[in-house]
């Protein structure tokens, strides 16, 4: 599942969110002027009542409710005002930011006429007085969506605002994102500033807290490790310098050659313990370059040591493939697959080449699945003298997998078959 940044999730969100309710808002106000214009149309009906009436106070009636007699001509009304409504005698029309109600009285003939006053509750008799009375009735009360424009913006700009406040938190997130990824590809970390008391500011003060216990195991760690190297050197050392003191009271030559073999041994153990020691903590940096898979391994046998290496046989298919690897640290994985198959098999044993593997295979018992873990190193309930504890097949597998390529194991035809894929 393709993975979406909370910031870009959020933000598209709040403007989906400030798309609606500005669209709500502007529905609502069209409805409101829609309402407005339909409420001055019915006082302008009414005002028309009231001028029909043969009463004195007509101007102070329709001034109680907003509406007055237009000075404006009708014909200057029709012509460049907006019809908004009209009827079967007059027409609402929007001129000059006003609101005036038009009627066409002489338009019509008796019958409509009758009909027109019997509609508005007034006396047929009368017809002469109204027909007479053909001025503009002009609206006096402000038609405004203000109120509606002010809430609107309002809204807007809290919700800009809580955007804006949410924005900035989740910037301090990412921030904080990104000094973690930094501390894990530095060697040296360095505190976070935590300026604010929130959750934010609470991460980043476990984080501290947690990267300096981790800091003080690591240096605990490499303090440990410079030590017990130490002390493993300094007795290999008087070792070698006692072994080549006491060499010419020595006559037996191969007691002597397997004496300096085993510190030799001792030596190449050690440095792979640091090796391994930097894979793991993952601060071995690799640097690959192109090699033949053949002297791959060539270089790994050259690393037992081996006077006699005849038992080895090396079988190459008709494609010589390379790889991009480290290869001092490579050559190690492949020399304790082949260690291994040297000290549990009795047996010649095979190492075959092809494009996509190396496959090194030896008369052998099927291994135990207990055995089989190669991500666990000590993975052996009893170390005897036909079983180790499974270090060799743990450091070769954690160098593989460095490198992004897999160890399998299958047991066939009575061997033990190690495979490196380097296409899974």
């Amino acid at each position: 599942m393709r993975s979406v940044s909370i910031v870009k999730l959020i933000s598209l969100f709040f403007f989906i969110a400030l798309g609606i309710v500005n669209f709500a808002f502007f529905v609502e106000s069209k409805r409101q002027v829609r309402d407005a214009e339909y409420f001055t149309y019915q006082r302008f009906m009414l005002g028309m009542r009231i001028r029909g009436q043969e009463d004195k106070n007509v101007t102070k009636q329709l001034e109680q409710i907003g509406l007055r007699d237009s000075n404006l001509s009708t014909d200057k009304i029709r012509k460049n005002g907006e019809k908004i409504l009209s009827n079967s005698y007059a027409d609402m029309i929007r001129y000059d930011k006003k609101l005036y109600f038009v009627p066409r009285l002489s338009l019509a003939d008796d019958a409509m006429l009758s009909r027109i006053m019997v509609a508005a509750g007034l006396d047929p008799a009368k017809k002469e007085i109204i027909a007479r009375n053909e001025l503009a009735l002009e609206n006096l009360q402000e038609l405004s969506s203000r109120n509606i424009w002010l809430l609107w913006l309002i809204v807007d700009i809290v919700m800009v605002l809580f955007f804006v406040v949410v924005l900035r938190k989740l910037l301090r997130l990412r921030n904080l994102k990104n000094i973690i990824r930094e501390a894990g590809e530095k060697d040296k970390f360095r505190l976070i500033k935590t300026d604010t008391g929130d959750e934010i500011g609470q991460i980043a003060s476990e984080f501290n807290t947690t990267m300096q216990k981790i800091n003080a195991i690591k240096e605990a760690r490499a303090l440990f490790l410079r030590n017990i190297l130490h002390e493993f050197r300094n007795p290999i050392m008087k070792g070698r310098i006692m072994m080549d003191m006491i060499e010419e009271f020595l006559q037996d030559d191969k007691f002597k050659n397997r004496l300096k073999q085993i510190f030799i041994r001792l030596e190449i153990i050690l440095g792979e313990v640091v090796k391994v020691e930097k894979l793991v903590s993952n601060e071995w940096e690799l640097k690959k370059d192109k090699h033949r898979v053949i002297d791959i391994i060539d270089h790994s046998i050259d690393l037992l040591l081996l006077k006699d290496t005849s038992r080895i046989e090396v079988l190459v298919g008709d494609e010589m493939s390379a790889v991009d690897i480290d290869f001092e640290l490579y050559t190690t994985g492949v020399k304790n697959l082949i260690d291994n198959a040297l000290k549990y098999s009795g047996d010649k044993i095979f190492v075959s080449i092809d494009k996509n593997t190396i496959c090194i295979s030896s008369t052998g018992k099927k291994l135990d699945e207990d055995s089989l873990d190669f991500d666990r190193a000590f993975n052996r309930k009893v170390e005897t003298s036909n079983s180790g504890l499974g270090l060799g097949l743990y450091i070769a597998n954690q160098i593989f997998k460095k490198h992004d390529h897999a160890l399998k194991y299958k047991h066939e035809d009575g061997k033990n078959c190690f495979v490196i894929c380097f296409v899974d």
